[in-house]
């Protein structure tokens, strides 16, 4: 029996809609209030920390039925790996080269962007590389973050297929990264994964081996765990340039407990379906959001909306439009129509927790 966990599927569309704020407010800042693209509310970016936080905790409850022992576990990998590839893969394909098309026909609308074929296909296989503008991006530039999420996926299904116990594999795994990415800097790779950001995934590991082993207590305790968390990442006044896995990482652990611990509450409470939906569709907000906020903020301003909180209000509603569109429309059919070639007979099966956030 699948197990749903609304609260997290809430937190995955307020973690989408955290960073397509971030990105309004910096196209305010360009195109209404002419203060250039270096003014933005910069802690949108916790958004990531908190994609990255459930995804540890959903991959990790989701697979706990999977045989640690003998050959059966290494096919449990091999269908672990097919469910992420179907998971993530086509919808960002179709957005990278929706952009890739976009800059060739239209380049003048394109900020800092061009196409050089060897950066485009690093792109559509997850490799980190120095973009044409500078920056190691890639193509479609929030897709920074499906490079992280791609080889934490990598490095779980080895735990799985090794047997190994998942949150020390990930750890070590991580940690061997992180050195020899500041051992060698000069390798672009290296480099990209040598950030903490990537032990965000084992902070969600550490969730899901609490949660299993201890339970959830009272739910009131969740509201104490969740203000917490939110005035932890929030409240202080962080430098968002600065070091991510404390506060943004640890916040998001804070945070993420103390949903699933409100989870009795949360299932039962009014909209609690419609809310899970548009945590369904957080994956189609979080990569259209790119296109959404640009045309309807240079829109607006054509009309002659100049307020910034109007622009905020309105842009942030056509992002969660258009990602529901793209969830259902787009997203959906392209997974039905490509899980017929990668599960032509049944996948094996084994107890799991639901959708993953990692979206």
């Amino acid at each position: 029996m699948t197990q749903q966990y609304t609260g997290l599927q809430i937190l995955r569309f307020v973690a989408a809609m955290l960073v397509a704020a971030m990105h309004i407010t910096q196209a305010v800042s360009i195109h209404i209030t002419g203060q250039g693209e270096s003014h933005y509310w910069g802690a949108g970016t916790a958004g990531v920390d908190i994609f990255f936080v459930i995804s540890g905790f959903v991959m990790t409850v989701s697979t706990r039925g999977v045989p640690a022992r003998g050959p059966a576990r290494l096919g449990a990998a091999w269908v672990f790996m097919k469910r992420r590839l179907l998971r993530i893969v086509p919808l960002y394909w179709f957005y990278t080269l929706l952009k890739a098309a976009l800059i060739l026909a239209l380049p003048f609308l394109a900020l800092k962007s061009s196409i050089e074929p060897a950066h485009l296909g690093a792109s559509l296989l997850f490799i980190p590389m120095a973009s044409p503008w500078g920056l190691v991006q890639p193509t479609l530039p929030v897709g920074w973050t499906l490079n992280f999420e791609m080889l934490f996926y990598l490095v779980f299904a080895v735990a799985i297929a090794l047997g190994a116990p998942r949150m020390r594999f990930c750890l070590l795994v991580f940690l061997a990264l992180f050195l020899a990415g500041q051992t060698f800097p000069q390798s672009v790779p290296l480099a990209f994964y040598a950030q903490s950001i990537i032990f965000e995934f084992v902070l969600g590991v550490c969730v899901a081996q609490a949660m299993m082993r201890l339970g959830s207590p009272s739910p009131a305790l969740g509201i104490l765990l969740l203000v917490a968390g939110l005035l932890f990442m929030f409240g202080v006044g962080w430098n968002t340039d600065g070091e991510r896995l404390v506060p943004w990482g640890a916040g998001a652990a804070v945070v993420v407990l103390g949903m699933l611990w409100l989870e009795p509450w949360i299932a039962r409470a009014p909209g609690a379906a419609q809310l899970s939906f548009l945590g369904d569709a957080s994956y189609s907000i979080y990569l259209s959001h790119t296109f959404v906020v640009p045309a309807t903020v240079l829109l607006l301003r054509g009309l002659g909306v100049v307020d910034a909180t109007a622009v905020l209000l309105i842009a942030g509603a056509m992002v969660t439009v258009a990602g529901c569109v793209s969830h259902v429309w787009i997203e959906k059919p392209m997974i039905s129509f490509f899980r017929r070639y990668l599960f032509r007979t049944a996948p094996l099966q084994y107890q799991n927790a639901g959708n993953s956030p990692a979206k």
